[in-house]
């Protein structure tokens, strides 16, 4: 497990094609986070890992670890309760009991269960729910980013491939007026 240094930096790497490499700009103390199956155009190694573990998402969702290291630590953004008690997404009861069964399968057959592993906490969600509504949706890049300004607010932050582009489900104008607002006030920088 890699602990985050009281001056190590945060490099969020998006899911978009590389265009330019930044591996040289990232020290040991840094900490690089990945999504889901990383975009193998980029090979950059993943400290930490934000997967979407909805009930969509793991019917469709396959996981490499080329880009994993051995202590990678990986960031789903719901625990089972979530899906059962239906606190994110609003789902039938027998989905929600073959969630529990097939998600524990899913984490199996991936071997994720090798990783130390954390559950992104509801305020973060809330928060981005709240910045994004009506929609409710937030993209794991966007979790990931309000996830670091909450737990570590004076480290910078980095962003590299993004594009606000992908799944249909997220309000990907709003996601880039957000990120942009907090371009301008300094708290994140595109590289």
């Amino acid at each position: 497990m890699k602990t985050v240094q009281a001056h190590g930096r945060f490099f969020i790497i998006g899911n978009a094609d590389e265009h330019n490499n930044i591996a040289d700009k990232i020290s040991k103390d840094d900490i690089v986070i990945r999504f889901n199956n990383p975009n193998p155009t980029c090979q950059l190694m993943a400290d930490w890992v934000f997967i979407a573990n909805g009930t969509i998402q793991i019917r469709h969702l396959s996981i490499e670890h080329q880009f994993f290291r051995p202590d990678t630590e990986i960031f789903f953004r719901y625990k089972t309760n979530d899906i059962l008690k239906s606190r994110y997404e609003n789902i039938p009861i027998n989905k929600k009991l073959k969630y529990c069964w097939y998600f524990f399968r899913w984490k199996k057959k991936f071997q994720l269960d090798q990783y130390l592993t954390h559950i992104i906490p509801p305020s973060v969600h809330y928060e981005c729910i709240q910045l994004l509504y009506p929609n409710i949706f937030p993209s794991t890049g966007l979790l990931a980013i309000y996830y670091i300004l909450q737990y570590h607010p004076k480290h910078e932050i980095f962003l590299h491939n993004f594009t606000y582009q992908g799944w249909k489900g997220h309000n990907w104008n709003k996601e880039k007026a957000l990120i942009q607002t907090l371009i301008s006030e300094k708290k994140l920088e595109f590289i």
